[in-house]
């Protein structure tokens, strides 16, 4: 089957800067919380290697600080357990072949102290909770807390912590890194989510034509193991 003008664009290589890229697929941030402790693992490492087709992926919100794990499992990158942790990742992905950048999160007042360290704070840039729940592992729906209204200090500080965690991320392999929210003018790459979940050999499947697997389970995408993460299989 002759492959048409976008397709061939998608698969071509592509270039970011100094940065090159063998496609211009890029795999999008998704939270998983499998980062027990906060801290990234082995099975976060397979994930990530599994979907080494893309030209470049861009990880799950990953907190600069204590202050920012409001949600639960999300990893961070503030210590050296984190960035070592971090540093198999990238070396995973890329041997797969992939380059890697870290989107730093700071979840602000979308938090609760069940998913945060007994010393950080829940800070915002005033004192108004947030409508809704957050899920805690402990008390699972918890109603969100008033946070503390940020001091000049603190957001000097949380400035601060962007920047040690950037460099962290250089340290850790990465091959660059994203805000969350923030525009990086990545308009000529075309990225997806919701296909990597459970097609793990996306890029192979459009490259081959072959069928996306529909078959996902959306109980098991916030879970703590393997299930739902690592075990959906290549086509074939």
């Amino acid at each position: 089957m002759q492959v048409d003008k976008t397709e061939k664009h998608l698969l071509s290589p592509a270039q970011i800067g100094s940065i090159s890229l063998k496609n211009h697929v890029v795999m999008a941030p998704m939270t998983r919380c499998r980062a027990l402790g906060n801290v990234p693992n082995a099975l976060m490492a397979e994930y990530y290697k599994q979907r080494s087709g893309a030209g470049l992926i861009i990880t799950e919100g990953t907190s600069p600080s204590k202050n920012g794990l409001g949600y639960a499992r999300i990893p961070g990158i503030f210590n050296q357990a984190q960035v070592a942790g971090w540093k198999n990742i990238t070396a995973a992905v890329h041997e797969g072949g992939s380059k890697i950048f870290i989107q730093l999160m700071h979840t602000g007042r979308i938090s609760h102290p069940l998913n945060m360290p007994a010393d950080a704070k829940i800070l915002a840039p005033s004192a108004v909770k947030a409508a809704g729940q957050m899920w805690t592992d402990t008390e699972m729906m918890q109603d969100h807390p008033v946070p503390e209204a940020m001091t000049a200090a603190e957001i000097a500080q949380t400035k601060e912590e962007y920047v040690i965690a950037a460099k962290n991320a250089l340290e850790a392999g990465f091959d660059g890194v994203e805000l969350h929210g923030a525009n990086e003018g990545l308009t000529d790459l075309v990225a997806f989510g919701r296909p990597w979940l459970n097609n793990p050999d996306l890029v192979a499947r459009f490259e081959h034509h072959w069928p996306l697997s529909q078959e996902l389970d959306s109980t098991l995408l916030y879970s703590a193991d393997e299930k739902g993460y690592t075990d959906y299989p290549v086509y074939g």
